[in-house]
């Protein structure tokens, strides 16, 4: 009776050990495991004659390229990308003990990226205004920000270089956070980490 017993018992600690592993990783949510930055570079300049498009900025380039004197500013401005994981979405088969072999497999969700955040002002690489040249205002400031914002994002969407660098990376942190999570030491689990697709 006790030798029957003794594997129904052994399944049942194997059992709780991964309800308790699940429900811990689950309770994370959302691991945070890489992150970039991204810059982008951008110049104010006089509007040229050659692009005006419409009748008004035609006047305008032509009045500025009577002026006397230089006016041209550069801005960086930078943006976030960060690699994450959702793990309230970790389902029980997603993690398998074997005791027998001591190895922990864990089957991560795919890792996701998303825009994190970006600088509220752009920095001022250089300015230079002379002679009977206007100084470079708040407006024109504001409109090159949203432009690098946008040129920037539309990059990001048609590179693939920027995303599959930092899921490398995170892939690699995520090896070793669960690793370290999980194998508990030198007479612990070997863990094996995959990601779904």
């Amino acid at each position: 009776m006790l030798l029957l017993s003794l594997p129904f018992l052994l399944a049942s600690c194997a059992d709780d050990t991964k309800g308790r592993i699940v429900s811990e990783i689950k309770s994370v949510n959302k691991l945070q495991l890489s992150q970039m930055t991204i810059s982008k570079l951008a110049t104010i300049d006089d509007l040229r004659l050659n692009d005006a498009e419409n009748l008004k900025q035609g006047v305008m380039a032509l009045g500025d390229a009577m002026k006397v004197g230089n006016r041209v500013a550069a801005y960086s401005y930078d943006t976030y990308l960060t690699a994450y994981i959702d793990l309230s979405t970790l389902l029980p088969d997603d993690v398998r003990i074997d005791d027998h072999a001591r190895t922990i497999t864990i089957d991560l969700p795919a890792i996701q990226t998303e825009f994190s955040g970006r600088d509220l002002g752009i920095n001022e690489v250089h300015y230079r205004v002379t002679g009977l040249r206007s100084e470079i205002d708040a407006r024109e400031r504001a409109e090159i920000k949203e432009k690098m914002n946008t040129a920037l994002k539309k990059e990001v969407e048609e590179k693939p270089f920027f995303r599959d660098r930092l899921v490398s990376s995170a892939k690699a942190k995520a090896q070793t956070f669960f690793s370290s999570l999980l194998g508990g030491g030198d007479e612990g689990y070997s863990v094996i980490v995959n990601f779904k697709n």
